[in-house]
């Protein structure tokens, strides 16, 4: 059954194939050889605070260009890579540096080996070790936030950008690949369809003879054919672009955007189906190219979104109202991302808790989740050690990997069972044992981490709840109001979801503790909406 459906859907995009071969051939045969306006290789227009540099290869011992750009300000700042297109190199004219300079981004534009048309270069072990190269130079030659390093490219640097995030050493915060090439197999005969000089790169570069390509090496050289990222990249996030136009006015199908996302999707969790883009969806954008019934997605860079989804915070997918480009806009207004450090209970653990709806509010942070069920705040709940904050705070810091920008804590739940009522006074104290903790860890240079204290949600009525959250109504309300007290004490904010949501709070709870997804959404957006404007004030 299996052989069937997938020769079945093999047939139904072969026919989508040849109709678009069929309707755009003549349109390819002209516009694919030429550049578009936003992808100009023969432009070397760079701004005079950009300097070429040269980087000595790891591998081979060659000289590669670049573009550098350090940044002025004082401190780490971000830095990041930005990949040339197919047919370019490190001397194409590349608007990102402009950003760059502007934010005061730290900045590098490599070669890579150039175009993509020759066997060196084109996906090669050369490619992948040059990108790297090129990133530890920069580190090296710059104040660099190893915490905030972003990769971006568009067409063949969006190719390149995915090959890196599968395949590069480096720790990196955010991976951007705009109207990407993920499949050289396929696109190789797609691209022979339209008869575009890109077939004839494959092959060059797959097999050194413009007019044969070789099938084992194009697999090599293709991200889609990448097994797993070369590190779990649990802590980095992929956002992939296409526009819905794209493979009618442009050179590369939209398909390969959506058969890239869905494979990340299943190398994360081939359990996760609502996350992948259904093959239905699939065959309705490529031939209606929008998606009837989509309602209103909101914007991207000034374009309508047609389609977007996501898995988590780490692979995203966004289809907008365009063709094969990068829109024009502040294409890196997603850095610096924030790192977020989560602590809290079951509402945070669950699946769709508070935490990871969050992410959903905030896709270009990276929100490290490290509620565990039962959780406290300074009590050995169930006599386990493991749930109790105070105890653990030294470990879960190092979760964050670095300082983080920020720490969120939603506790106290627990520290409200009927087992503690007579310890209730401890549990403000608790708190502001846990805060002076946490901000001796976090501040640097006497630059403090914002810590966000988050109210615990209401309770349900006696009859709804176990025996042993019997009375922790009153409880839960009087340690709201002693966490407002801790939190301004100690210079913290405090988020109060308790009385936002205590009104509707009975029917957002199964059993008067846990929220219900549509619950878990209302907490995060409450907590997002206190957070945003103070996280994303320029710091500088």
């Amino acid at each position: 059954m299996m052989a069937i459906c997938i020769q079945y859907r093999d047939f139904m995009t072969f026919r989508i194939f040849l109709l678009l071969a069929f309707f755009g051939s003549f349109t390819f045969q002209i516009s694919a050889q030429n550049d578009p306006k936003w992808d100009d290789t023969k432009s070397k227009d760079w701004p005079a605070e950009a300097k070429k540099v040269s980087i000595r290869s790891t591998i081979d011992g060659s000289e590669q260009p670049a573009y550098f750009y350090a940044a002025t300000s004082a401190g780490p700042r971000p830095l990041v890579i930005s990949l040339h297109t197919w047919s370019g190199d490190f001397a194409q004219k590349d608007t990102v540096v402009n950003f760059c300079i502007r934010k005061g981004y730290n900045y590098i534009h490599p070669n890579f080996r150039g175009p993509n048309n020759k066997p060196e270069a084109c996906g090669s072990d050369l490619v992948v070790s040059d990108i790297d190269d090129a990133i530890s130079w920069a580190q090296a030659n710059s104040q660099t936030d190893p915490e905030n390093i972003h990769v971006i490219g568009v067409s063949g640097g969006g190719y390149a950008t995915v090959l890196t995030y599968m395949r590069s050493k480096h720790k990196i915060r955010s991976f951007s690949a705009y109207a990407g090439i993920y499949n050289l197999v396929d696109w190789y005969h797609e691209s022979l369809g339209r008869k575009a000089k890109y077939a004839g790169d494959i092959a060059a570069a797959t097999s050194g003879n413009r007019d044969e390509i070789n099938i084992e090496n194009a697999k090599k050289r293709s991200p889609f054919f990448t097994a797993k990222p070369v590190t779990d990249r649990q802590n980095s996030t992929l956002a992939i672009y296409c526009g819905i136009h794209d493979g009618y006015t442009g050179s590369v199908p939209i398909s390969q955007s959506f058969n890239m996302y869905n494979k990340l999707v299943s190398d994360f969790n081939p359990a996760a189906p609502f996350a992948r883009v259904p093959q239905e969806y699939i065959n309705l954008m490529i031939r209606e190219r929008t998606m009837p019934g989509g309602g209103d997605q909101g914007k991207i860079l000034g374009r309508k979104i047609i389609y977007k989804n996501h898995y988590q915070d780490k692979i995203s997918l966004t289809v907008f109202e365009g063709g094969h480009e990068m829109p024009p806009g502040d294409v890196l207004a997603h850095i610096p991302s924030k790192n977020i450090l989560a602590i809290g209970d079951s509402n945070g653990a669950l699946e769709y808790g508070w935490v990871n709806q969050l992410k959903t509010l905030r896709p270009a942070d990276r929100i490290i989740n490290t509620c565990i069920s039962g959780n406290t705040i300074g009590f050995d709940n169930q006599d386990k050690k493991e749930l109790n904050t105070l105890r653990n705070v030294d470990q879960i810091l190092l979760k964050a990997e670095g300082k983080p920008d920020a720490v969120v804590i939603m506790l106290g739940t627990n520290d409200c069972k009927a087992i503690f009522a007579g310890q209730l006074k401890e549990v403000p104290e608790n708190l502001d044992k846990l805060i002076k903790q946490i901000k001796s860890k976090t501040t640097d240079n006497r630059v403090q981490t914002p810590i966000f204290i988050v109210s615990p949600p209401p309770f349900g009525e006696d009859n709804t709840l176990a025996d042993k959250y019997r009375g922790g109504s009153k409880r839960v309300e009087y340690l709201v109001q002693e966490f407002r007290k801790v939190a301004e004490k100690n210079k913290c904010y405090f988020i109060d979801t308790h009385s936002k949501i205590k009104t509707a709070y009975k029917y957002l709870t199964p059993d008067g503790i846990h929220l219900l997804a549509e619950g878990q959404y209302l907490l995060a957006s409450v907590i997002h909406d206190e957070m945003n404007p103070l996280l994303n004030a320029d710091t500088r």
